[in-house]
C-alpha cells in the first residue's frame, strides 16, 4: 500500500523575536539611532550613560550631541570594518565646574552587533 505525502505551504504567523539581553544594566537609543542609520536596536551600558552625563555647569544639550557623535561613531566603525564588533576611542569636551577650563575625556567603547541587537559600553560591560 502506498501513500501520498502532501506538502503544506501555508504561511504561518512570523513570531517576534526575542531580544538577545534581557538585562537591566542596558538601557535603549533606538530613538536617537535611527537617524544615525542603525536598522536594529541599539542599547547602551549605564556606564557609559553616566560617563557622557553633563557636568554641573554644563547644558543638557552637550549631553545630547555627545550621544549623537557616540552613535555616529560607532554606526560608522561598524560601517568600515564591516564586522560584528569595533573598539575605538570617543574624545569629548568637558568644562571644569571649579575653573571654568575646557578639557578632554577619552573613553575606549565597544559596539557589537548581536544577532537584532547593537550594543555599545566600555570593554568590561560585555
Amino acid at each position: 500500500m502506498s501513500t501520498q505525502l502532501t506538502l503544506d505551504f501555508t504561511p504561518k504567523a512570523q513570531q517576534e523575536p526575542k531580544p538577545v539581553i534581557e538585562n537591566a544594566s542596558w538601557l535603549d537609543v533606538n530613538d536617537i539611532a535611527r537617524g544615525m542609520g542603525f536598522t536594529t536596536t541599539v542599547q547602551w551600558s549605564i556606564a557609559l550613560h553616566d560617563a557622557l552625563q553633563p557636568l554641573q555647569n554644563e547644558i543638557d544639550s552637550d549631553y545630547d550631541q555627545r550621544l549623537y557623535d557616540l552613535l555616529w561613531m560607532a554606526h560608522f566603525k561598524l560601517s568600515l570594518d564591516q564586522s560584528q564588533c569595533a573598539t575605538f576611542h570617543f574624545t569629548f569636551a568637558c568644562k571644569d565646574s571649579k575653573t571654568t577650563e575646557v578639557f578632554e575625556a577619552s573613553l575606549r567603547v565597544r559596539v557589537e552587533l548581536r544577532k537584532q541587537i547593537v550594543l555599545l559600553g566600555f570593554l568590561e560591560d560585555f
